[in-house]
């Protein structure tokens, strides 16, 4: 009997100490639940533990080539469009026009019905292809637009010869005086002070600054040839609000080697750091291909667009650009290659922004977070090879949100 009584015991004993584990071990897959479950709302409440990247959305869409964007304290657009193109002898057929975009359904975008009021229209546009027989689908007109603190703005307008000007507009949609008319203009950037505007003068292939009050022009610096020997043509200009040097895009000229015309050499393109007062230049970013535009924030990053990642197709000067039936054509530029990167203010560390666009032309950095972009450039409705299949050329604005890093 002492026997079986302690077998009992040492059962009694056994079957207590799996208990034990088993009950351990459910307290354990709580608690794990129970730390995960908090873990979970802590990682809601101070955000993700892994870092987004950009978020890349169209904001407008079905413009007539898109270029500067000015975005206003209400969260409002304004917006220069160069138009489609199709140069006239009546005013009222030009589409060359500024307008005011708002977001009144609150949906994230510009584009629904009633959301957009235009402040002038009929302001000149041309082809570069039809004016000048360059081979390539390129559209001017209203380009670059800036708003001063006054609440004026400042629209370049590139109607061809005879027909150019940096246009002061009242806060009542009045077009006022011509500040310049030095040649096609397509990047504009106040002085830190609002005082004068610095102008990048592609046709000059210089660096100018004129003074808002009373227009007095002053030549900065004339950009020698790029690393091939070809132009370099100035097509943006930013402000670096941390010392007030500019820095300026340098697109490619055309190359003639052995009698044979290249559009642009990839790899040429440069950003280069300018002195204001003394006109001294050096590299700031290198190995570009098409850099259009540039922006700079607060940190001294650098903000690059390339138009696009190489030359394509030319088009005919006789091509009929408005014929939707025509064969589907680059027309001069690979489109959907077009992107935009971030630099470190000594020009490495290189972040990719966004890619794929389709020949982005203009950069408006709102803030580090918010930048707005416009693209598509050329015919509207075009057709044009996609990276689906056939396409036609759209203008639109995209925003890029880039994730708080702080």
């Amino acid at each position: 009997m002492l026997k079986q009584r302690r077998f009992f015991v040492f059962v009694a004993a056994i079957v207590a100490l799996l208990a034990a584990f088993v009950l351990a071990a459910l307290f354990s897959q709580d608690q794990s639940e129970s730390d995960n479950s908090n873990s979970e709302k802590t990682s809601s409440a101070e955000g993700p533990a892994l870092q987004m990247g950009p978020v890349v959305e169209t904001v407008l869409t079905g413009l007539d080539n898109p270029r500067g964007v000015v975005v206003l304290s209400d969260g409002s657009l304004m917006v220069a469009e160069a138009g489609i193109g199709l140069k006239s002898d009546n005013p009222q057929e030009l589409t060359g026009r500024l307008t005011h975009f708002q977001d009144t359904n609150k949906d994230g975008d510009y584009s629904d019905e009633g959301e957009r009021v235009v402040w002038l229209d009929n302001l000149p546009t041309y082809n570069a292809l039809s004016e000048y027989s360059t081979w390539r689908d390129e559209v001017s007109g209203p380009g670059e637009l800036l708003r001063h603190t006054d609440g004026h703005l400042y629209l370049t307008v590139d109607g061809g010869h005879g027909k150019i000007g940096v246009y002061e507009v009242s806060p009542y949609k009045q077009m006022g005086r011509n500040l310049s008319a030095r040649g096609n203009m397509n990047g504009l950037a106040f002085s830190r002070d609002h005082t004068d505007i610095y102008i990048a003068e592609s046709t000059a292939n210089a660096l100018s600054v004129v003074n808002i009050d009373d227009g007095t022009h002053r030549n900065i610096t004339q950009f020698g040839a790029l690393a091939s020997g070809q132009q370099s043509v100035p097509t943006g200009v930013a402000v670096d609000p941390r010392n007030g040097d500019l820095l300026v895009a340098l697109f490619t000229g055309s190359l003639v080697v052995d009698g044979e015309t290249i559009a642009f050499v990839p790899g040429d393109s440069v950003i280069v750091r300018v002195d204001p007062e003394s006109g001294a230049i050096e590299d700031a970013v290198l190995g570009l291909t098409t850099a259009i535009d540039v922006a700079v924030d607060g940190d001294g990053n650098i903000y690059v667009v390339e138009m696009t990642g190489g030359p394509a197709d030319p088009i005919e000067p006789t091509h009929d650009l408005f014929d939707p039936d025509q064969a589907p054509l680059h027309g001069g530029y690979l489109r959907f290659t077009g992107r935009v990167t971030r630099y470190a203010p000594d020009g490495s560390a290189e972040y990719l922004l966004a890619e794929g666009l389709d020949m982005p032309t203009n950069i408006t950095l709102f803030s580090p977070n918010e930048i707005y972009i416009s693209t598509g450039q050329g015919t509207p409705n075009r057709p044009i090879p996609g990276p689906d299949g056939p396409t036609t050329i759209v203008g639109e604005v995209v925003r890029i949100t880039l994730p708080d890093e702080n």
